[in-house]
C-alpha cells in the first residue's frame, strides 16, 4: 500500500506541476527578446549573450614542405545536399522588418489551418500588438506598397484572432509618404499550460499515426488486385 501511495503522490505532483502556466513574452523592435516564466522563475532566452573570445596561443610556424605533385583525378560530379526547411520562427529571426513580419503573419495563418492547429490553439495570446511603417522610393510605390501590405497582413491576423485564443490585441500600419521608412514592431505575451500542450501533441501524433496505417493499408491491399490483373 506504501508504494501505491508513494506513486499516486508522484502522479498527482506531477499533474500540479504540468497545471501551472508557462508565460512566454516575446518582443520586437529591430531585435528579438524572448523571455519565459514559470512560477518564480525567469529565463531570458534572446538576445543570447555572446561569450568573449579566449586569446589563442601562438604555434610556432613549421617550415613549408614541398608539395608533391598528386595524380590528376576525373571530374566527379558531386552531389550538393539538400536544404532543410526552416520553420516559421526561424524564417522571422532571420528575415525581420516588415517583410519578416508578414511572413510570420502568412506562416502562422497556414499552420492554423492545417493539422497542427490543435497543439497552436493549446496556446492563449494574453497580448498581441503589431505595429508597422512601411515606405518606398515615392509616394506612389508607397501608396502601392501599403496596399499589398494591408491586404496580407489584416486577413491574416483576423484569421489568427478568430481561430486562436487571443485576449487583447491590436495592429495597426501607417505609410510613411515622406521619409520612406520601414519598420516593425511586435509585443506579445503567450501563456501555456503544458499539461494541455502535452495532450494536444499526444492526440495530433494519434491522429498522424491512424493516417500512416490507413495508408499501409490501402496500399497492401491495392498490390493482390493489381496482381490478379497481370495473371488473367
Amino acid at each position: 500500500m506504501t508504494a501505491l501511495y508513494i506513486v499516486l503522490g508522484i502522479i498527482a505532483f506531477l499533474v500540479i506541476v504540468l497545471s501551472i502556466k508557462v508565460k512566454i513574452t516575446v518582443h520586437y523592435d529591430e531585435d528579438v527578446k524572448l523571455d519565459i516564466g514559470w512560477l518564480f522563475l525567469k529565463f531570458g532566452i534572446l538576445p543570447s549573450k555572446e561569450k568573449s573570445p579566449k586569446k589563442k596561443k601562438e604555434k610556432p610556424k613549421e617550415e613549408e614542405k614541398p608539395k608533391e605533385e598528386e595524380p590528376q583525378k576525373k571530374d566527379e560530379t558531386v552531389s550538393e545536399p539538400k536544404k532543410k526547411k526552416d520553420n516559421m520562427f526561424v524564417r522571422f529571426y532571420r528575415n525581420k522588418g516588415v517583410d519578416g513580419v508578414l511572413q510570420l503573419l502568412k506562416d502562422t495563418e497556414l499552420a492554423l489551418k492545417g493539422m497542427f492547429r490543435r497543439i497552436f490553439r493549446a496556446f492563449r495570446f494574453e497580448e498581441l500588438y503589431i505595429s508597422m511603417t512601411v515606405g518606398a522610393g515615392d509616394s506612389a510605390e508607397t501608396a502601392i506598397k501599403y496596399g499589398k501590405t494591408c491586404s496580407v497582413a489584416f486577413p491574416a491576423m483576423g484569421y489568427i484572432v478568430s481561430n486562436m485564443r487571443v485576449g487583447k490585441y491590436n495592429i495597426e500600419i501607417n505609410p510613411d509618404f515622406i521619409y520612406g521608412s520601414n519598420s516593425a514592431r511586435i509585443h506579445t505575451k503567450i501563456s501555456v499550460i503544458p499539461l494541455r500542450l502535452i495532450n494536444a501533441v499526444i492526440i495530433v501524433a494519434f491522429q498522424l499515426l491512424f493516417k500512416v496505417v490507413l495508408k499501409l493499408l490501402k496500399h497492401s491491399k491495392a498490390k493482390p488486385s493489381v496482381q490478379k490483373q497481370v495473371n488473367k
